[in-house]
């Protein structure tokens, strides 16, 4: 064989081995940085601790077809929303509601976050806890799939302290399958506020604007009290 194929076939030989460390090393970095992520996932939670809300729903109606839908009457019948922290195991947290109707109903229920990727058990129940100590840009679910970061850090004045709250906010938009022509949309905006060393929730604004017939909607969570801290 000619010596200059030969050394060709040996340069690319040397660039291909060269590609393939290369590769095999950003894998294991990446692999390596993963591994670091799951473990700067904190729970800023104890057992025992507890935290209790106001809520409220309002509507405003823009055309004369618009109702109001009849479950916003929930949320101003609302006496208060209480949730106990019950146990945690790694990175699951597991807690106990009660929401308490003015009329005396109580609705009790039970659920299980695991703050390192999102996932609750109860699919309709509590869901916003997140890891402790997330800075601007850090995944509000560090194992997760919604890719959604903190968007801003500020500090917030309560009753005897000021603690940091964290900030995230999303919109999106949803269009009625059964409406051929599209007209029929839904916009929904979420801006969720939580309390960076515990990453609980401390305020929720809900928005949704529909189109198709005009009204808007508006759901709020407000933390009025709490046993890690004096809130009012």
């Amino acid at each position: 064989m000619p010596k200059k194929a030969i050394s060709k076939k040996m340069s690319i030989a040397i660039i291909f081995l060269a590609i393939i460390v290369i590769a095999t090393a950003a894998i294991v970095y990446a692999a390596q940085i993963s591994s670091n992520k799951t473990e700067e996932v904190k729970v800023g939670v104890h057992i025992g601790d507890t935290f209790t809300y106001k809520l409220t729903g309002s509507s405003v109606l823009f055309s004369a077809d618009a109702v109001t839908p009849d479950y916003l009457s929930i949320y101003n019948d609302t006496d208060y929303y209480t949730l106990t922290i019950t146990g945690i195991s790694g990175t699951q947290v597991s807690l106990n509601t009660i929401w308490k109707l003015i009329n005396g109903t109580q609705f009790a229920s039970s659920q299980s976050i695991d703050i390192a990727n999102g996932n609750t058990t109860d699919k309709n129940g509590f869901w916003a806890l997140y890891p402790s100590n997330l800075n601007v840009n850090d995944l509000l679910s560090p194992k997760g799939f919604d890719q959604l970061t903190v968007n801003a850090t500020d500090n917030k004045s309560y009753a005897n302290s000021t603690r940091a709250t964290n900030f995230w906010q999303i919109d999106h938009e949803f269009t009625d399958q059964n409406d051929p022509t599209g007209n029929t949309r839904r916009d929904e905006y979420d801006g969720v506020y939580f309390d960076r060393q515990t990453g609980m929730l401390v305020t929720l604004t809900n928005r949704q604007s529909y189109s198709n017939p005009i009204y808007n909607i508006i759901i709020t969570w407000e933390l009025t009290s709490s046993n890690v801290w004096a809130v009012q």
